[in-house]
This record gives structure tokens, C-alpha cells and sequence, in this order.
């Protein structure tokens, strides 16, 4: 009886909204902590209904647990009763058994309640969490319970998920990733502006805002419609610029950005915590490990990632470079990149009209602060040292800016499970070796884009395929349109593309 009352006080732990209502977020620790951030970074709702579940997919430190209490927050002020909702953090829990014991709890204490709300974080550390899933849907309690669950296991999610077939979960999945750059920077002009001396500089901000809220482009858009949209934007270049330059130090992780602005408030130096980094890669290998895998072909994976980092080259090149079989390779690759950590990006075959599966990858990974933190950990060094060693060099924030390209490309337009990233979006290069950096196809057309962040752009020197009627370049300075070729600052182009409607 005693455990039975020690896991009840847990739960009311967990729920503090089952003793304070709508007031709770006064005393809920995670979104306490949020809120005394100088920026609470806001992410796109989606509308929930019973017979459903729901799967919001996100690496660790991204926000999710934040997200979900914030759903909370606006379920009770939608009027549903603050004992309706349950809210459990699975890292805690042991097993299936616990997990079940808490559910059961909830539901015998609302055994005649409708709209009931059932929050499960972190779902993936709980072994066969789909089958709890499965019993709440065949067992009707979804009929009157709407069912959301997070994961940082994309492979978990992914494999577990298919095992749910007809059971509200089709259409109903999410991914939570850093931070895009329009979002970025939409979201922390203000503070900048609060915290700005120069009058002109902050009324500049507040019309940038004004302006770029209201102004997006669709790759589907024909170049001269882009560049209309781009011109509207072009007169604040300087001020993306200065935005772009603090992407580039922190990357989309709200935490990482909210310490680097903490410190820049009070007139400190640029800083990204090390104990971000380290809490960061802890959780990765972590992760990692309790999939079965070893650390250790973790890390050399990763070393040789960060030391290829934006050349192509093979699975069997990789395989013999780490030592590792290539059967072995892959699947720590996979779970990577399943896990949010990289992307993979496949050459596309125009003959064949589909990826090279055989064909040379590039690997970029998903943030900067990812690839800034795995560096500093699996290097030794400190985080700070890493950004500016890299920032300093032309050749590798290139590589950087060519990855944030590569990832806000996915972002425009994945759908989890129906439209994954290796269906519409590839690098190429020819039987000469040179390379176009990215392939995008928004429609029944492709669109070719290449990254680059330096000098002077000469459009003789971007490599031009026949089956690719139009391009853009993505500049450092350059603004330019001609019949079939866009340059624009790269900066720029990424504050006007929008998310797909899958990223919140």
C-alpha cells in the first residue's frame, strides 16, 4: 500500500494542475524555467481529437517537454477540467507495468469523464510503449481520451508505430526540430531591439519584424515571383545578417540561444554554455547505448563524420576508414539519423530517376550546435573554442551554412512516414566529380540550389544539369535574377521559407 501511495504523490508531482489549476504554471519546473528565459520560444499547435494518437518526434533538449505542458496550459483554458489531464515523464518510469499502473489510476479516477487529455513524454524508454498504445485504442478509452506521446528514438518511433495500423496514429505525426532561421529570427527581434541603444537600429528591427511576418516564398513559385519576395527583404540585409551571424554561433536549440542571449544582455562576451554541450552528447551516446548499440563505434562514426564533414563520399569508404563493417555502418547511420543527430543525403540518379543507392552521401548534421558540441566532447575542447575555430574559417562555416541549407530544405516540406526527405531532396554530381549542393523537387519540376557563402558568385562556374530548368544561388553578398538562375544572400532566402505544415 505504501509504494501504491508514494507513486500517487509522484503523479500528483507530475500534475501539479491536479492542485492548482490553471495557475500551476507558477510552479510547474519546466515551465518556470521557460519563462524566466529572455525569449519563451513559441512552436506551431495542431488541432487533437479522440479516437487518435498522436507522436510528436524530437531529439533531446529541443523542447518537447515544454511543448506538452504548454498544451496543458491551453487545454484548461479551453475549459477541460485540470483532473482530465495526465501528464507522465516515461524517463522516470521502469517498465510497461508501472507505466500501465499509472494510466489505470487516471482512468479509474475519471471512469465517467469525456475529453480526456493523455500526455506521455518521452515514450521510447519504455520497451514495447506501442503495445500500452495499442490497449488504450482497442479497449475504447480513445473514444473519449485524446492520446499525445513524444519520442527522441526516431527508430523506436518509427518501427514501433508501424505496428499500430488503424489506430488513429496515420496523419497524426509530428517532428520537433531546432529552430528554423525565419523562426529564429521573428522570435528574437524583440529582445535584440529591448536591448539595442541606437533609436535607428531599433525602429529597423520593429519594421523588419513588420515586414517579414507577412512575406514568405514557396519553392513551388516560379523565380520571378521568389525574387519578388526576396526584394522585400533585401533592404534589411545588414540587419539578417547580424541575426545569421548569432544562428551560426548557436544554432536552433532554444536553451543553447536563450544562454547565448542571457549573456550578450548584461554585456558578455558570445557563449554557449559547455554544460549544454556535454548534457547534449551524454544524452545522445546515451540513447545510443540503450538501442543495443556500442559507444564506441558511436564515436569513431562521429569523429569521422565531423572530419568529412560536406565532401561525398561512400557507406564503403566510411566503413574502412572507422574500421567497422559496412552491414554496421549503416545501421548506426540509420539510427543517427532516425535520431535527429544527421542527415543523409543521397545523389540522385536522373537516368534512373531515383536516388544512387549505391552512389556517394553527404552527411551534414541537423544544427550547428550538434555538430559544435560532438567536436568540443568528442575532441576534448571547449564548445567556445570550437565555434570561433570554425566561424574563423571561410572553408568551414561554408560547410556549416551549406548544412543549414540542407536541413531548412527537409524542413519545407517532410510529412514523417509519407514524404521523408530522401523523396524530394538530393545533391548530384557528374561522371567529372563536380557538384550541384542540393536537388530539390517541390513539385513535378526540379529546382537546383547551390551554397555559396563567400566571395564574389560567377554564375559560369555552377554546374548545370539538363533535366534542371531553374536554380538559385545562395550568396554571401550577391543579388541577381537572369532567365533561369536566382542569386541571392543566403541569409535572406532562408528568412522567408516557411515549414511544412508536419513541422511545428
Amino acid at each position: 500500500m505504501l509504494s501504491i501511495m508514494v507513486k500517487i504523490v509522484d503523479l500528483v508531482n507530475q500534475n501539479p494542475w491536479w492542485k492548482h489549476g490553471r495557475r500551476f504554471e507558477r510552479y510547474d519546473r519546466d515551465l518556470a524555467r521557460a519563462e524566466q528565459n529572455p525569449i519563451f520560444f513559441e512552436r506551431k499547435g495542431f488541432e487533437t481529437k479522440t479516437e487518435n494518437i498522436y507522436i510528436i518526434r524530437g531529439c533531446r533538449q529541443i523542447g518537447k517537454t515544454t511543448y506538452l505542458k504548454k498544451l496543458v496550459a491551453k487545454a484548461i483554458n479551453d475549459g477541460v477540467e485540470p483532473r482530465r489531464i495526465l501528464y507522465l515523464s516515461l524517463d522516470l518510469f521502469t517498465s510497461r507495468r508501472e507505466m500501465r499502473n499509472a494510466i489505470n489510476y487516471f482512468l479509474d479516477t475519471n471512469r465517467e469523464a469525456e475529453n480526456l487529455l493523455i500526455l506521455l513524454d518521452e515514450v521510447t524508454t519504455i520497451k514495447d510503449w506501442n503495445l500500452e498504445l495499442k490497449h488504450l485504442y482497442d479497449s475504447g478509452i480513445t473514444r473519449r481520451a485524446r492520446i499525445v506521446a513524444t519520442g527522441s528514438s526516431g527508430a523506436a518511433l518509427r518501427r514501433r508505430g508501424e505496428l499500430l495500423p488503424g489506430r488513429g496514429l496515420e496523419g497524426n505525426e509530428y517532428y520537433l526540430k531546432p529552430l528554423s532561421f525565419r523562426e529564429f529570427t521573428l522570435q528574437t527581434l524583440e529582445h535584440v531591439q529591448h536591448h539595442s541603444e541606437g533609436k535607428e537600429f531599433r525602429d529597423t528591427l520593429r519594421r523588419l519584424g513588420e515586414i517579414l511576418g507577412k512575406v514568405s516564398i514557396q519553392l513551388t513559385s516560379n523565380l520571378g515571383k521568389i525574387c519578388e519576395a526576396l526584394n522585400t527583404i533585401i533592404p534589411f540585409k545588414k540587419e539578417l545578417e547580424y541575426f545569421f551571424r548569432i544562428y551560426l554561433f548557436t544554432g536552433g536549440f532554444p536553451g543553447v540561444v536563450n544562454e547565448y542571449l542571457r549573456k550578450k544582455s548584461v554585456g558578455e562576451e558570445e557563449f554557449v554554455d559547455p554544460a549544454l554541450a556535454e548534457t547534449f552528447v551524454r544524452n545522445v551516446l546515451g540513447d545510443i547505448i540503450k538501442q543495443g548499440k556500442k559507444e564506441t563505434y558511436a564515436r569513431q562514426l562521429l569523429r569521422e563524420i565531423i572530419d568529412k564533414y560536406g565532401t561525398r563520399y561512400s557507406y564503403s569508404k566510411l566503413s574502412r576508414d572507422v574500421e567497422i563493417t559496412h552491414v554496421t555502418t549503416i545501421d548506426y547511420l540509420e539510427t543517427l539519423e532516425e535520431s535527429f543527430i544527421i542527415t543523409i543525403l543521397h545523389a540522385y540518379d536522373f537516368n534512373k530517376k531515383n536516388m544512387k543507392f549505391k552512389g556517394a552521401k553527404k552527411i551534414y548534421f541537423q544544427d550547428p550546435f550538434i555538430f559544435y558540441a560532438l567536436k568540443s566532447c568528442l575532441g576534448g575542447r571547449d564548445i567556445n573554442d570550437v565555434i570561433a575555430e570554425t566561424l574563423e574559417d571561410e572553408e568551414s562555416v561554408g560547410k556549416i551554412v551549406e548544412g543549414i541549407v540542407t536541413t531548412h530544405l527537409a524542413m519545407t516540406r517532410e510529412t514523417p512516414v509519407m514524404r521523408e526527405p530522401e523523396t524530394f531532396l538530393w545533391f548530384y554530381y557528374d561522371t567529372s566529380g563536380r557538384e550541384l549542393d542540393n536537388v530539390i523537387k517541390p513539385d513535378r519540376s526540379f529546382l537546383g540550389i547551390e551554397t555559396k557563402y563567400r566571395g564574389e558568385v560567377r554564375l559560369g562556374k555552377t554546374l548545370r544539369v539538363p533535366h534542371i530548368k531553374k536554380y538559385v544561388i545562395l550568396s554571401k553578398e550577391d543579388f541577381e535574377l537572369d532567365e533561369n538562375t536566382l542569386i541571392t544572400p543566403v541569409e535572406t532566402f532562408l528568412s522567408l521559407l516557411e515549414k511544412s505544415n508536419h513541422n511545428l
